[in-house]
Formats: C-alpha cells, sequence, structure tokens
C-alpha cells in the first residue's frame, strides 16, 4: 500500500514538473508576445507566386476570394491563382473560371485537402515559381498579402504564415469565439514565438511554402486531414524555420453553430492524434540527438 502511494506520488510529481514546464513556456512566449514584429523591409517585387486553393462545392464564396487575389497590390505578371476543385457536385470549377482564376481539376481521387494540394504541386513544379501561398476557399486576402510575403521571402523567409483574422466575428457567439481564439493565437503564440526568434505554426491558411523548401522536403508530402500541423512538423525537421508575416492578413470565416464547430474540431482532433502517433517518436530521437530551436 505505502509503496503504491509513493509511486502515485511520484507520478504526480512527474506530471506535475512536465506541466510547470510546460505552462512556462506558454507564459515566456506571452510575455515576449509584446516584442514589435520583425521588420523585413520593403522589396522590388520579384518573387512569382503560385496561389492555390483547394475547393470542394464552394460556388457561392469561391468569388470573393478570387477576385481578393487577383486585386492585389503586386504585379499580376508574377502570380497566378490557382482554383483546384474536388468532389464537386455544384459548378465551382465555373465560378472559378468567371471570376478569373485558373482552374486545376483535380483527376486523382483525393480525401482531404493535403492530398489536393499535393496533387496541385505535383502539376506546377518545375513552373518557375518560387513560393506557393494556400488559402482556404471561403476566404478573402488583404490586398497587401502578396506584397508582405514578397517583402518576407526576399528577407530570407522559405516558410511563412501571415494573421489569421475573421470575416464574421459578430455574427454569432461560436464565430465570436472563434475570432478571439484565432486573435489570441496570432498575439500570443505566433508572435511571442517569434519574439523568440522560434519557428511559428502554419494555421491552414494565409500562408507561403517555397519551392526550395518543398523539393527539400521531397515534395508535398502531407497524409494527415491536419495537413498545417503536418507540414509545421516537416519544415521543422528540414529546419526550415516558419517566420511570422503578421502584415499579411487572411480574413476567414468562421463557424456559426455549435454542431459545425464540434464536427470541425473532432476533425482537427483525429488529425492531430494521427501526427502525434506518426511523428513524435521521429521529433524525440532527433531532439536527444541533435538539438534544435526549430525543431523544439
Amino acid at each position: 500500500m505505502e509503496f503504491t502511494a509513493r509511486l502515485m506520488l511520484a507520478f504526480a510529481s512527474v506530471l506535475g514538473l512536465a506541466m510547470t514546464v510546460w505552462g512556462g513556456y506558454y507564459f515566456v512566449t506571452a510575455l515576449m508576445s509584446w516584442r514589435r514584429p520583425m521588420d523585413y523591409g520593403r522589396h522590388p517585387a520579384r518573387t512569382r507566386f503560385a496561389v492555390l486553393i483547394a475547393a470542394r462545392n464552394e460556388e457561392l464564396v469561391i468569388g470573393s476570394l478570387v477576385n481578393s487575389l487577383l486585386t492585389q497590390n503586386y504585379p499580376p505578371e508574377l502570380y497566378d491563382v490557382y482554383v483546384i476543385p474536388n468532389n464537386c457536385t455544384d459548378n465551382t470549377a465555373q465560378a472559378a473560371a468567371n471570376f478569373g482564376a485558373k482552374v486545376l481539376e483535380c483527376t486523382v481521387p483525393v480525401k482531404s485537402k493535403g492530398e489536393v494540394m499535393r496533387f496541385a504541386y505535383n502539376q506546377l513544379a518545375g513552373r518557375g515559381y518560387d513560393a506557393f501561398c494556400v488559402f482556404d476557399a471561403d476566404n478573402v486576402a488583404h490586398p497587401d498579402f502578396l506584397k508582405e510575403m514578397n517583402n518576407a521571402y526576399c528577407a530570407g523567409a522559405r516558410a511563412a504564415q501571415g494573421y489569421r483574422d475573421s470575416k464574421n466575428p459578430y455574427d454569432t457567439a461560436f464565430s465570436g469565439c472563434y475570432s478571439i481564439y484565432y486573435w489570441m493565437m496570432s498575439r500570443f503564440h505566433n508572435n511571442g514565438k517569434a519574439g523568440l526568434g522560434l519557428s511559428a505554426m502554419l494555421g491552414g491558411t494565409g500562408f507561403m511554402v517555397s519551392a526550395a523548401a518543398l523539393e527539400k522536403m521531397g515534395g508535398w508530402r502531407t497524409q494527415t486531414i491536419s495537413e498545417d500541423l503536418e507540414m509545421s512538423v516537416q519544415l521543422a525537421m528540414a529546419e526550415v524555420k516558419i517566420w511570422w508575416v503578421p502584415l499579411a492578413i487572411t480574413y476567414d470565416e468562421q463557424p456559426l453553430s455549435y454542431e459545425i464547430s464540434v464536427k470541425q474540431r473532432r476533425r482537427w482532433t483525429s488529425g492531430t492524434i494521427q501526427i502525434a502517433h506518426q511523428y513524435l517518436p521521429v521529433i524525440m530521437e532527433r531532439m536527444m540527438r541533435k538539438p534544435d530551436s526549430v525543431v523544439f
């Protein structure tokens, strides 16, 4: 009985220490979030972007995003907007084409956004693009998004996450809570990590990955349903830092109801578990063999 009590006490102590270290890390990043973000300067427009949008039954919303991308404060000859319709039962492809996007019909079976991105990358690799930007179909991009990503790229960024704002923070309590969550993630997580010189985390939309980084990783290789977190891990393992670019703003549409929120978070949680199972042992082994702040 005494042995069991001591064992439980030891376990509780180790768990408490781990939680203290984990909480301390977030406390430090929160303090560092008040540092001014890095200024990447103002550079001539010279980065050639391929903008990728995976779209499934997005006929009603795709136009706003395409329009915001085709009216960027960036030379139109330096970027192309590709909509990749997949598993659609509506007129997403026609709507995208009507608004001026290039339509890249998905000709292989796909079950996730990551698989759609892999198909698009395989089709576009070797066409002279310096970097790929990814958006969700229900987004709207700030007019300076590509200009700010160009500044970051010219300053040395080979992967970058922009600021994820909300289109509809006041529609319902749920969309409001989601908006607060993303504002806090941007301020206290990504901005705090940037203040410490650490790598940011990709947030699923409004991010950039260079062609050089993708080539270094062997192409677009995400397999789970949380392709953003998986790509973050793969970039870390390839020693590619994710830069934080808060002036590159994306406006994302947030869920309006509890039912939609639960469905979305169930998918995210499943993807996180998949990634933990697949990558945590590799990360731990890597950290023990070769400690690195990006991998950390």
